[in-house]
């Protein structure tokens, strides 16, 4: 429980069908801070404190287990390594991947539980051979289905998403409105949990080492400089402090990030422009892999939202995918 309204509510229905339910709080962190700042940051005390009324309103056990350790080395630190590579990361699919979904799922099962049943808005569908998988849930604005789709068919058989069929966020505060739940009210968090104020750059400027280099045009002319490569992801448009302007006027964006020339790549947008995905760690979401066949309907989806772009796979070769829009 994470002291929001989402897993407040999850708690509440997992009570309500008839399930023995314990509220865990996870500490990421061994120095969290007191207070949230309205939508930014988590897992603070003021956080944990109110998982804590939620699970007294409802009437059950509440404990908080300490993964501090766990989520330094396996989400914290892939953050770091993966912008230190020029990759932008996803930390909150890493700790569904390894903590959340991983050490507190077998923590559960080792303790007698049988699943872990949190707010995320997703839909588990057990096929007519008892296999999982995972759907999008009723309302595709809060789908979260995307950053639960590295579980394995293991970890779904054991996940519990009781908001999968709620038509939309202002239903789950009006139910916790109904039963009492102080959270109601509560902001969503919108930030990396371990960056609260949102200055990603300034973080990773104490963890890496930044070194000025060169911003260049897609033809390898120079038109400014960066304090360090590693701060920067394809796509983004500000905080690039251009010296020389494009030639049309035209705003310029990330095109690409070279690490190990420590280069960043400016030019206009529509060089973002893509018709080729290349997929690795390739995932079919609780479903085993023989099953998904290059006939099935894929879509993509570049970033959350409620749009996806079919997307027919040109060939799947053994761990990796070539898709083409």
């Amino acid at each position: 429980m994470s002291g929001g309204v989402d897993s407040a509510v999850a708690a509440a229905r997992a009570v309500e069908a008839g399930h023995d339910v314990v509220g865990v709080h996870l500490a990421l962190s061994r120095m969290p801070g007191t207070l949230r700042t309205g939508s930014r940051g988590c897992c603070t005390i003021e956080d944990s404190r109110d998982a804590w009324r939620a699970c007294d309103v409802l009437g059950i056990p509440y404990y908080v287990w300490d993964f501090s350790e766990r989520f330094k080395e396996d989400v914290v630190q892939d953050f770091i390594d993966e912008y230190a590579a020029g990759r932008t990361p996803n930390p909150c699919m890493r700790c569904n991947e390894r903590i959340k979904f991983a050490a507190l799922l077998e923590k559960a099962i080792a303790l007698g539980f049988d699943a872990v049943c949190t707010g995320h808005y997703a839909k588990v569908i057990n096929d007519a051979e008892g296999n999982p998988e995972l759907h999008r849930a009723a309302d595709w604005a809060k789908d979260q289905s995307y950053v639960l789709g590295v579980l394995t068919h293991e970890q779904l058989k054991h996940s519990m998403f009781p908001l999968a069929d709620t038509p939309s966020k202002a239903e789950v505060r009006a139910e916790a409105e109904r039963r009492g739940l102080s959270v109601a009210n509560k902001p969503d968090s919108h930030d990396i949990c371990f960056i609260p104020d949102g200055d990603t750059a300034g973080w990773l400027a104490e963890k890496i080492e930044m070194t000025t280099g060169d911003i260049v045009d897609e033809s390898g002319a120079k038109v400014g400089e960066h304090p360090g490569a590693n701060a920067f992801t394809v796509g983004q448009r500000r905080g690039l402090k251009l010296g020389t302007p494009a030639a049309d006027g035209k705003p310029r964006f990330v095109l690409e990030i070279r690490p190990k020339e420590n280069k960043v790549v400016v030019g206009p947008e529509a060089l973002l422009a893509i018709d080729e995905i290349r997929g690795i760690k390739v995932s079919w979401a609780g479903c085993p892999s023989p099953r998904c066949t290059p006939a099935r309907n894929l879509t993509a989806m570049p970033r959350s939202g409620p749009t996806a772009t079919p997307c027919p796979p040109r060939r799947i070769w053994r761990r990796e995918a070539l898709s083409s829009p």
